[in-house]
């Protein structure tokens, strides 16, 4: 990466911005992007993010719900299901 690069990955990420968004940015693949800000957390300050049940205190939003490939509905009626 080039110092450049690794400034818009820097500032990006610490605006809250996605893999997706900084990977169109800089014209690197996400998996790259993700691999490099997972060796470089340190260095660079990057908190780790929280993922989408934390920040909704364990419940899925409206919008994750929705977006959803997979039947959440169906999915949580599953595992709460007694089976025996």
């Amino acid at each position: 990466m080039t110092r450049q690069q690794i400034e818009v990955i820097v500032a990006m990420y610490k605006n809250g911005d996605s893999y997706a968004g900084i990977s169109r940015v800089i014209n690197k693949s996400e998996y790259k992007i993700k691999h490099w800000v997972k060796e470089n957390r340190i260095e660079y300050g990057l908190e780790k993010r929280r993922n989408l049940a934390d920040k909704f205190n364990n419940a899925l939003s409206p919008s994750a719900w929705d977006d959803s490939k997979w039947n959440l509905e169906r999915g949580l009626e599953l595992i709460k299901r007694r089976w025996a």
